[in-house]
């Protein structure tokens, strides 16, 4: 039987770690960057936390503001390797959570019944996994992946390399596509604006498609209910 954390004394510290490491972060960068410069980062940090706001929309406007695209990406990464450790080690008690738990478990019985109709996910957990974390669109953070690992009965430390892997990837591309993007504007603006307009344009189209397949799948979680 695998061990369970959250019941041996230490369950206060699993649950003030991740909340510790994501105050102490940003006091660091307090004194590392330039006050404006801060001030736009941590507003920007918070608002990666709130729905719908995900790391596509975040980390471009980090690297226009200025903050340098490996500290956005690094943030992003760090942001959703915590938001995973907490589910890791608090499920139980985030399923307290009133809209989390119902969010959590309608979450849960949607994505095993997409397993059981593609069991040769749950043999490629940890790629499949860092996929899912890869692809931009809202849900796709660190909290949701753990909860997918969960299902799959993947060993807590192979979750977290894959939402590690997953996000620091997904985050350094988007960071460096705006990067990018920047660039090509300071030295022409049409060269500027059809990049924008590809990336735009693949981000709504994987939007898009994440939806559909959400709502397919609620769907048929719906038809089975009433079956």
């Amino acid at each position: 039987m695998r061990r369970n954390p959250t019941v041996h004394n230490w369950h206060i510290f699993y649950v003030v770690f991740p909340f510790a490491i994501l105050i102490l972060y940003p006091c660091i960068l307090y004194f590392a960057l330039p006050s404006s410069l801060f001030w736009t980062f941590f507003a920007l940090s918070l608002a990666y936390f709130i729905p719908p706001a995900g790391k596509e929309t975040v980390i471009p406007l980090m690297v226009v503001a200025g903050i340098p695209w490996w500290l956005a990406a690094f943030s992003i990464m760090l942001f959703d390797l915590m938001g995973a450790l907490f589910i890791i080690w608090n499920f139980p008690l985030a399923l307290r959570i009133p809209w989390f738990g119902h969010w959590a478990e309608r979450f849960m019985l949607t994505g095993r019944e997409q397993f059981d109709r593609y069991p040769i996910i749950e043999h490629i957990s940890s790629v499949g996994l860092a996929f899912f974390v890869m692809i931009p669109f809202e849900g796709s953070g660190g909290v949701a992946a753990s909860i997918i690992g969960r299902v799959l009965g993947m060993d807590y430390l192979k979750i977290l390399i894959s939402v590690g892997v997953g996000s620091l990837l997904s985050a350094s591309a988007i960071a460096l596509s705006a990067g990018y993007i920047i660039s090509l504007v300071e030295s022409g603006i049409i060269s500027g604006i059809a990049g924008a307009g590809i990336l735009i344009v693949a981000v709504i189209a994987a939007y898009i498609w994440a939806k559909r397949r959400q709502r397919n799948g609620r769907a048929k979680v719906d038809e089975n209910n009433a079956e």
